[in-house]
């Protein structure tokens, strides 16, 4: 397998044919075709299924796509990396991290960075957890952010926090939900309900806080950010469960967020891989997260110093 092997394979997965990616390619159809074929062999799981005179990626296929464009990606920066290493030159400071925090956190940590400290170029990054943990395996990015848990081997988390999640209402309601006083999911549920997609994480513990409520509301929709589900309950006037990060950090017009009675906590970290000493920029890094989320936040806690409890 090689960088040709995976250009190959990432423009039949943008094509669907292996005709017109033979022909943007400048190779033959059966080039092509058997490419992809030793791919497979040496993969050992197929990467495409035929639907009818086009092709389209098996679930392996669209996990190894988004592995191939990171490697790729990698692989070019490569020289890049090897001359600003080899003349002590400042390489961009990568950081990976979730949707939520991408949104809600990492804008505001970075506006709380002196200027004079921050690096020559900062690049941001969204991905899933386990895509943060191997941007920072690959080298593709030194900060991760991601929800917990996310034990993977070679990837340090450094901090480690905890926050409750909340209801997202339309602002008409609130004088109806007094600012600060918890909110019992029964009081707010009407005929649609906006939920989080995270069957791994958030999904489960939030429909059981439902199920204990022993309400069920006659339509439910589930978005996998924050961000979707905000905009989705202040378009559509509807209450919305979702995380607290994104909630507080990036909160839209026209929406109150009020804390809710049965407590969801969502747990979240700081990561590197650069083992259990630090560079002065990723703990700035860091302090800066840490402030942004004591200020923006309530009941946000730091679980690994749990003296740090802010209410």
């Amino acid at each position: 397998m090689n960088q040709k092997d995976i250009i190959t394979f990432l423009k039949v997965a943008e094509t669907g044919s292996v005709t017109q990616s033979a022909d943007a390619l400048g190779r033959s159809q059966p080039s092509v075709t058997r490419c992809l074929q030793d791919l497979e062999a040496t993969l050992g799981f197929a990467l495409f299924t035929r639907v009818g005179r086009r092709i389209s990626l098996t679930a392996e296929g669209v996990a190894f796509e988004e592995e191939s464009r990171r490697l790729l990606q990698l692989m070019r920066e490569l020289p890049e990396r090897t001359r600003a290493r080899a003349s002590a030159m400042q390489f961009p400071l990568t950081i990976s991290s979730t949707y939520a925090l991408g949104t809600g956190l990492v804008p505001h940590a970075i506006a709380r960075w002196s200027s004079a400290q921050q690096p020559r170029e900062i690049r941001m990054i969204q991905s899933t957890p386990n895509g943060v943990a191997q941007d920072l395996l690959s080298g593709n990015a030194r900060i991760g952010l991601a929800s917990l848990p996310l034990d993977v081997p070679g990837v340090i988390c450094h901090r480690r926090y905890s926050a409750p999640l909340v209801i997202a209402l339309p602002a008409a309601q609130a004088e109806q939900f007094p600012k600060g006083v918890p909110v019992a999911l029964q009081d707010v549920m009407n005929d649609t309900l906006i939920t989080m997609l995270d069957q791994a994480r958030l999904q489960g513990r939030i429909q059981s806080a439902l199920d204990a409520t022993g309400v069920t509301p006659p339509r439910v929709m589930r978005a996998n950010s924050s961000a979707a589900a905000l905009q989705l309950a202040r378009l559509l006037a509807v209450p919305a469960i979702v995380e607290p990060v994104t909630a507080f950090g990036a909160t839209p017009p026209d929406i109150i967020l009020r804390p809710i009675a049965d407590q969801i906590d969502f747990t979240f970290g700081l990561f590197s891989t650069e083992g259990g000493t630090v560079s002065t920029e990723t703990t700035t890094f860091f302090d800066a997260c840490e402030a942004a989320l004591f200020d923006l936040i309530p009941q946000v806690k730091r679980i690994d110093r749990p003296e740090n409890l802010r209410t």
